[in-house]
């Protein structure tokens, strides 16, 4: 489990697949995260306040993932926002409703870790060990090259 500082981030995963939905819960407990689950993007809503990082599936009957974003953002939350998807061109779509952070199903738990901590902490100074923050996310895949 890791050490959070200067507490453990809260989190709401949003996702319409209640296998899904309790994968990513267990995951981010297991990192000791306090963990919201909602199946119901309506429901989560109402369930932003002390929000640290929401995870948002960003195809879901009720309401899309981005529209969900707009919808939080209009109603003040200013949590940062983390999409999970498979569909094509949901990254672009994801960085145009203003998520912080994006991944493509289907997801490593070390990078949904990985890009919790990354999003939490976009909000404190950075600990040392943490580097300088990444800037959100941009419309385009990011190029890597391998070493």
């Amino acid at each position: 489990m890791r050490t959070w500082r200067p507490r453990p981030p809260v989190v709401l995963v949003v996702d319409d697949d209640p296998d899904i939905l309790r994968l990513l819960g267990m995951c981010l407990e297991a990192e000791g995260c306090e963990v919201r689950e909602t199946m119901s993007p309506g429901a989560a809503l109402e369930r932003l306040d002390r929000v640290d990082v929401v995870v948002v599936d960003q195809r879901m009957p009720e309401m899309n993932g981005t529209d969900f974003i707009e919808a939080a953002r209009s109603r003040g939350y200013d949590c940062r926002f983390l999409v999970i998807s498979g569909k094509r061109g949901a990254r672009a779509e994801a960085a145009q409703a203003g998520a912080e952070g994006f991944l493509a199903k289907p997801i490593g738990m070390r990078e949904l870790i990985g890009e919790v901590e990354r999003l939490f902490y976009l909000g404190f100074a950075p600990p040392s060990h943490m580097g300088t923050p990444r800037a959100p996310i941009s419309s385009a895949p990011s190029s890597k090259s391998s070493s």
